[in-house]
């Protein structure tokens, strides 16, 4: 993400200075008039001495991200949804986005969540003595992903996984008999949840079972390039969100 350095100092803004009652001669009731006072507060500007200088600073920051911005659907997702069947549940302002699909009778849903972007390390890995580093290998980060499959009247299998340099690791697999505790998101799906059996360790599992699963995903699409889509989406949307952050935030402050 760009970012320039803050200026040093804030240019300095001057209130207006309070003018101090002064005392009025005695004079005849007669010969005075009164003349209404106008509210202190009227006095004041509403905004604060700082508004302005802020205002300019995201302005600098959203032009710089905008003139480094692509126009239109960056290559890698229109190659990824010409190879698959998923469709792309976006919206700005939220942090989660679903791919969709149909496949036979069942509904599939894949969640994850831009915050993931957080697990992105440094850039640098220790090498063992002897390894050369690869300078055409982009260093990757784990995105985690809930993969819903349901099936009417069947109820619906979530299978949680982790995707990391090209492979779609599983971490757990559980059965809702209701459809709607699988997807729903509200306090009492979640109370609910919490008292269901969750599955056992899948890593305890036998392992000719554990490669089952894995196919089963491939065959829906939850495969290699899945894996190598998620982190890369991930960095597009939050360069999108944070655009829309420093424009709200303009906004807001400069209205």
């Amino acid at each position: 993400m760009a970012s320039h350095l803050l200026r040093t100092s804030l240019r300095a803004l001057s209130r207006p200075a309070l003018r101090k009652a002064v005392a009025a001669p005695s004079v005849s009731v007669n010969a005075t008039r009164f003349m209404p006072m106008r509210p202190i507060a009227a006095r004041f500007y509403s905004s604060g001495t700082v508004d302005s200088d802020l205002v300019h600073k995201l302005e600098e920051e959203l032009q710089y991200e905008k003139s480094n911005e692509e126009a239109a659907q960056p290559e890698f997702v229109k190659e990824f949804l010409q190879a698959n069947s998923f469709q792309i549940e976006d919206k700005v302002g939220h942090d989660e986005v679903s791919l969709t699909r149909t496949f036979g009778n069942e509904k599939i849903r894949i969640l994850f969540s831009i915050a993931d972007i957080n697990n992105a390390g440094p850039g640098e890995e220790f090498l063992a003595e002897g390894e050369e580093a690869e300078d055409d290998v982009a260093p990757s980060f784990p995105v985690r992903a809930s993969i819903t499959v349901e099936k009417d009247g069947k109820g619906a299998v979530t299978i949680d996984t982790v995707a990391q340099d090209g492979d779609m690791a599983i971490e757990s697999v559980m059965y809702y008999k209701d459809n709607k505790l699988a997807g729903e998101q509200s306090a009492e799906a979640d109370w609910q949840r919490r008292g269901l059996y969750i599955g056992p360790q899948f890593a305890e599992l036998d392992e000719n079972l554990q490669a089952l699963f894995a196919r089963y995903l491939e065959e829906r699409g939850v495969n290699a390039g899945l894996a190598a889509f998620l982190p890369d989406y991930v960095e597009y949307k939050e360069q999108k969100e944070y655009v829309h952050w420093l424009d709200s935030m303009k906004t807001f402050i400069s209205a």
